[in-house]
């Protein structure tokens, strides 16, 4: 549900907006280096506790200088880390085997599709991902396997940590659209205005599961 008491987008349509948004070219150019906002806050549940991993991001602003390094999607203990990632589109990321038995990755739903094929340990498999949306990641071996990349048009994001804290730096001052997803597909939108050279606070209320 929106901040504002109307229906939040599903997962599927909340993809769809992205890809529209990263398509058109109404949205705002980014901005230079002394012109730029900080957002930070939380996002918590209905009942008022914080939401890790939860991914917060801007709607609207294309460009901005991507995240150094490439990002990378392990697999330990048959698990996936991190759980959940968010990384600009264009981003290419590395999927290590680091456990001791064979992986086989692949996301057949919206966002992305692919599959990595069986890789033994210490090999490593890359996916660019070239497209916004949701993308939902598994193990064609082990079904307890499960992780999500949100993709995004801009850098203007954040992933919540155990307290459910957010922080988005560099951001372009304006009023933007706030969203806050959180699994399995929970959304909330805000509006927020930032002003240049400055941090505002918006914390992130999710709806009722």
């Amino acid at each position: 549900m929106r901040a504002d008491g109307r229906q939040a987008f599903p997962g599927m349509v909340l993809a769809a907006a992205l890809a529209l948004g990263a398509l058109t070219g109404g949205a705002e150019a980014a901005p230079s280096g002394g012109q730029t906002a900080t957002l930070e806050g939380r996002v918590l549940s209905a009942k008022g506790t914080p939401v890790a991993n939860a991914v917060v991001f801007l709607t609207g602003p294309q460009g901005g200088r991507a995240p150094a390094g490439k990002p990378v999607l392990d697999q330990r203990g048959r698990t996936f880390i991190p759980h959940v990632m968010a990384v600009p589109v264009g981003t290419t990321v590395e999927f290590p085997n680091h456990d001791t038995v064979f992986h086989n990755v692949f996301s057949v739903r919206e966002g992305k599709r692919f599959d990595l094929g069986l890789y033994p340990t210490g090999s490593r498999r890359d996916v660019k991902f070239d497209h916004p949306g949701l993308v939902r990641i598994f193990c064609n071996i082990h079904s307890e396997m499960s992780a999500f990349i949100w993709v995004l048009p801009n850098p203007y994001f954040s992933v919540t940590d155990r307290k459910g804290a957010y922080r988005i730096a560099g951001a372009p001052p304006g009023t933007h659209r706030l969203t806050a997803w959180a699994e399995p597909a929970t959304t909330v939108e805000s509006s927020v205005t930032l002003s240049a050279g400055t941090t505002a606070h918006h914390d992130l209320a999710l709806p009722p599961r």
